[in-house]
């Protein structure tokens, strides 16, 4: 009985799209009330308002409060053909990406693929916003995905006219939605982890402050620490700058040389994982035994980047997540956005689960450590 009802609901779903197609209702006017719609039809306001909700969903018609259903103003379809612009603000241009952005570069193209489109890398450090999105617009592309939080990219893009979505970064601006890691649970989870295998001198080893990840993920990490009545203190803080791995030991090595030294180190980036890994090993000292670490990684580079590094010994617990989810949901937004490009900016979280520690060569062989974690 439902299943007749569903086709009901689709017939006259394409009833009204017929008539839409062929001009029975103009741009600017309403569609029959339900009533008349149920009676022309000859099924119930049951089934029209399903018919009806099914071509919101569609972005054929929108819903007015106590007025009625209208036409959507008809809009360019996506290109199929069309690029889509993957705009890294740090990255200058024809250089090589970082290992992570490739990762979520690869990851659009493999997603683009069956559509017969591609990513379009464009590293614009040196040049302006407004250069920038010319270059945009003189490809062809069909959206932008934005990947920084600097004011001028963010305000450029939004008025590009072309459907914009932010991920892996972090900015508040009507009509761009915002696709991120899950910062704050995935630092939680590493804290809590070393709570339950009973740490309590926690230390936080961090990136440059002022990004949504620096914040997020030391506001999950205290919050974790707090609950159990602790928190990070001066002396069990360091910071480095970001990509750099040399200073990461460095700061790690003091964390480690204090009078009261710290019994696990909260690594929520690749750089902070390896960089205190190399203090450790340089100060003589043994992982596990003296002091534990909790790392950040994609699963790739759980795999390729973090498994090399502890060869003979044990991958540390993990927060882990995907770019393929990170590219999949951003790519379900920019469709959303051009189809309705009037709806509330929306923030999407990007699962980041925990993988508890694993022999570094069963993870080099089969990555069974990934199956091990904890959503």
């Amino acid at each position: 009985m439902n299943a007749g009802r569903r086709d009901l609901a689709g017939q006259v779903a394409d009833a009204i799209k017929g008539m839409l197609a062929d001009g029975g209702i103009a741009g600017d006017s309403y569609l029959p009330p339900e009533r008349d719609l149920a009676t022309q039809h000859k099924v119930s306001r049951v089934t029209v308002r399903r018919a009806l909700k099914r071509l919101v969903g569609e972005g054929l018609i929108e819903a007015i409060p106590s007025q009625g259903y209208r036409p959507v103003a008809a809009r360019p379809k996506a290109a199929s053909a069309g690029p889509i612009a993957y705009v890294l603000a740090q990255a200058e241009p024809s250089a090589p990406w970082d290992f992570t952005h490739e990762q979520i570069l690869a990851a659009f193209n493999r997603a683009l693929i069956s559509s017969g489109r591609h990513a379009l890398a464009i590293g614009c450090l040196g040049k302006s916003a407004e250069q920038t999105m010319k270059e945009v617009r003189e490809a062809g592309c069909a959206g932008v995905v934005l990947d920084t939080s600097r004011n001028d990219f963010v305000d450029a893009a939004a008025a590009c006219g072309l459907p914009c979505v932010i991920v892996d970064a972090y900015a508040e601006v009507p009509g761009v939605d915002v696709v991120i890691q899950d910062n704050f649970n995935g630092a939680r989870q590493a804290v809590e982890f070393l709570l339950a295998r009973g740490h309590r001198r926690v230390a936080w080893l961090g990136s440059t402050p002022g990004t949504a990840h620096s914040r997020e993920r030391l506001a999950g990490a205290r919050a974790a620490l707090v609950e159990a009545g602790l928190d990070f203190t001066p002396e069990l803080t360091g910071g480095f700058e970001h990509g750099n791995v040399e200073q990461a030991q460095a700061a790690a090595e003091r964390l480690l040389s204090a009078a009261e030294r710290p019994d696990a180190i909260v690594c929520m980036w690749l750089e902070a994982a390896l960089g205190a890994e190399r203090a450790i090993k340089a100060g003589g000292r043994a992982r596990g035994k003296d002091v534990e670490l909790v790392a950040w990684a994609t699963e790739r580079e759980y795999r390729e980047a973090l498994a090399p590094e502890f060869l003979g010994g044990t991958v540390p617990a993990t927060a882990v997540w995907r770019p393929e989810e990170m590219a999949r949901v951003a790519l379900e937004r920019l469709e959303a956005r051009r189809v309705n490009p009037a709806a509330p900016a929306v923030r999407v979280d990007i699962q980041v689960r925990l993988v508890e520690p694993a022999g570094a060569e069963q993870v080099l062989k089969n990555g069974n450590g990934l199956r091990n974690g904890r959503s």
